[in-house]
């Protein structure tokens, strides 16, 4: 089983400018490489394409932190229908995908994905420059509380 990581954060998108998603990939994929899986690679600001390729590699943790509308996550260059992007989605393992976006549980995730996101339709920015987002930060205190394991 492939237990590589991909994570991006994208502070710059078709809602405006946001404080965290940066942060929030560093530390998702520090986090993700204490639990035991290879980071394959953290975007900072991607365009959408960018993100597609590396998600071609298949890797089995996703996570994202940005904006996101009902079924799209949004990139700099354009809104990414979340269609495409479990359409890459490896089917024949678990995958789990970490969306620190709003309106991340509108769209048809399949059984094989583990879907973590805020409870509520909008996600919330961090306070300030270099600062998580308030769902990275508890989703990280977790995963430190609970230090083995697979996340799917």
């Amino acid at each position: 089983m492939s237990r590589s990581s991909l994570h991006a954060g994208v502070s710059r998108g078709v809602a405006g400018r946001l404080h965290s998603p940066g942060v929030d990939a560093r530390d998702l994929a520090a986090a993700a490489a204490a639990r035991g899986y290879g980071v394959q690679r953290v975007l900072i600001d991607p365009t959408a394409e960018e993100f597609l390729t590396e998600l071609r590699r298949g890797p089995t943790l996703i996570t994202f932190s940005g904006h996101g509308r009902p079924g799209t996550w949004c990139f700099a260059d354009r809104e990414l229908p979340l269609t495409e992007v479990i359409a890459l989605l490896p089917r024949d393992e678990p995958v789990c995908v970490v969306s620190d976006a709003c309106h991340s549980r509108h769209a048809p995730w399949p059984p094989n994905v583990t879907l973590l996101a805020p409870p509520a339709p909008l996600a919330l920015d961090g306070r300030g420059k270099n600062t998580r987002s308030p769902f990275t930060a508890a989703l990280i205190r977790e995963w430190l509380r609970v230090r083995s394991g697979n996340l799917t």
